[in-house]
């Protein structure tokens, strides 16, 4: 990209500068220059217009400005050149409602007014959105991250797109603005147009948006980028979003945050709230919202809720989505990252928003759906002994009471194991956990490293019997504390992984399926690898 190598370049000048001028002074200023060129090199390269942290109100936090000083400076005075010899209008209407612009700012605001703007669609990485004089005007906003020069991922259009739609069809004026209304900005029109009438060629549209703005236009990669995303079918407007939610998960936690969560998607999507009900589970709801053509489904709720709709979802085209509203809400945190413990339900809205998703792999245990661990043993004992009213009250400590008493209690089982088409072995363990997927909070899965959801294995971890209670706590701390080269030395813990395993016992024996409990003498567990696709945090993904 032509861009990156003139930053490159600049880099490289600063950096020379930095070692042969003589004045410290001039030393950090270059060196200063140089750093701010390099991090801006990165960010293209290594296509990650994150890297300038903009916030969801278009603000940049003041300590990543300050590291952006020099290369804001340089574009500063090019866009403000620009302007000052521009053809067009800093404000142009397109089509009824819909705008296109320059970077907007306090010196825009009566121009904003003067045109009825309602709403801003801000596509630019390295600027701040509006400043404290716009804010006061209290515009509807929206930044999608894109670096100059570059194009939106697939998953940004669609949610620029989707709330352009929703903007003009509540009768709103919107602009959407890059730094000078040229390359970015009209991407996103251009992509709005040919969403809205698929007849459209993208030659159409472009020139449809050209007539009024003569400097718009696209380079190659951006026009490549459009021609591939259209031709893909992806650019559709109002995309739809049910919510499965179970209403009394984590204690009523729905009705706590259901207006914040409503709040935040009903601007970006088209969405139906359904709630289970002690007749009607999140299975039957989920397909009844397949079944309707919905885009998205969100499980909100625990992880027998998802494990639930997922199973509706199962080797289908239909994205699932999480709210955690459980106690332990594990696979959010594998999917959403460990910020989902501290801030579940924001960090959750915003994976939605984003749209980032992942072919995930799932399993079955006895024909059950299992999206994390199936087990006997230890944690099957830990989650019976939690009843819903400790879950309400001491959440995760109602688990950590039933650990303690498992392990304390230390009995072990015996029951055959035949991994993949294998003979059968004759096992004795107080604790067999298979898993597909889990977080390091789940310790009874670590038996090696974390288990990978996308690898199409299960990771089956047991603890060999042991004389005391207190050499299986110490177990359990070196499942949670070891480094995996340790574990497979250790003299308690085993660890295997298989696509498939069948566990028979000598009599009706007690398991737990992600969360839940169950009841027969064998079990037949097999993994479908890439078989759901999910909404998850991006940094996951990659």
């Amino acid at each position: 990209m032509k861009m990156v190598k003139y930053y490159v370049l600049g880099a490289i000048l600063s950096l020379v500068l930095t070692v042969f001028v003589p004045s410290v002074l001039l030393k950090l200023l270059f060196g200063w220059t140089a750093f701010s060129l390099i991090a801006v090199s990165s960010a293209y390269l290594l296509n990650y217009p994150s890297l300038f942290r903009k916030r969801e109100d278009g603000s940049i936090p003041f300590y990543i400005r300050w590291i952006f000083v020099p290369f804001l400076l340089g574009s500063w005075l090019y866009n403000e050149y620009a302007r000052r010899n521009d053809k067009v209008p800093p404000l142009q209407k397109i089509e009824p409602h819909l705008f296109l612009g320059c970077r907007m700012s306090n010196k825009h605001v009566a121009l904003l007014n003067e045109n009825k703007i309602d709403a801003i669609l801000d596509v630019t990485a390295e600027f701040d959105g509006l400043d404290w004089t716009a804010y006061q005007e209290d515009y509807r906003y929206l930044n999608i991250p894109v670096l100059d020069h570059t194009s939106p991922t697939s998953e940004q259009l669609v949610l620029a797109i989707n709330w352009l739609n929703q903007q003009i069809s509540e009768d709103k004026n919107v602009v959407v603005h890059c730094a000078l209304g040229r390359g970015r900005s009209v991407l996103v029109v251009a992509a709005y147009l040919l969403a809205k009438d698929p007849n459209l060629s993208v030659d159409d549209a472009l020139k449809q948006i050209n007539k009024i703005r003569q400097t718009a236009r696209l380079n190659k990669r951006q026009l490549a980028s459009l021609q591939q995303v259209r031709d893909g079918g992806l650019l559709s407007l109002e995309k739809t979003l049910t919510l499965i939610v179970n209403p009394v998960a984590g204690g009523g936690k729905w009705s706590q945050y259901k207006e914040d969560v409503l709040s935040r998607l009903n601007e970006k999507f088209k969405v139906t709230v359904k709630e289970t009900t002690p007749e009607v589970d999140g299975k039957m709801l989920a397909k009844e919202a397949r079944d309707e053509g919905t885009d998205i489904i969100v499980a909100c709720g625990g992880d027998g809720t998802l494990t639930e709709v997922a199973s509706a979802l199962i080797n289908t085209n239909v994205t699932m989505g999480i709210i955690p509203f459980g106690t332990a809400n594990a696979l959010s945190q594998v999917l959403h990252g460990y910020i989902s413990k501290v801030m579940p339900i924001s960090t959750a809205c915003d994976i939605i928003i984003d749209g980032a998703t992942l072919k995930i792999d799932t399993a079955t245990c006895n024909d059950k759906v299992m999206l994390l661990v199936a087990a006997v043993g230890f944690e099957e004992k830990m989650i019976s002994a939690a009843d819903r009213e400790e879950k309400n009250v001491g959440g995760q400590f109602a688990y950590l009471k039933g650990l303690w008493n498992a392990i304390s209690n230390n009995e072990s089982m015996t029951f055959d194991v035949a991994f993949e088409d294998d003979e059968a072995e004759r096992f004795q363990t107080p604790s067999f956990v298979i898993a597909n997927a889990a977080p390091m909070t789940t310790a009874l899965a670590q038996g090696a490293e974390q288990p990978d959801i996308t690898d199409g294995k299960l990771d089956i971890t047991w603890l060999l019997p042991q004389t005391s209670s207190d050499k299986q706590f110490q177990s359990l701390a070196e499942l949670v504390f070891s480094p995996v080269e340790s574990k497979k030395q250790s003299d308690s813990i085993r660890h295997k992984q298989a696509s498939s395993l069948t566990l028979t016992f000598d009599k009706p024996t007690a398991y737990a399926v992600d969360g839940e409990i169950y009841e027969d003498q064998s079990l037949v567990i097999k993994t479908l690898p890439h078989s759901l696709t999910v909404l998850v945090n991006r940094e996951q993904k990659d």
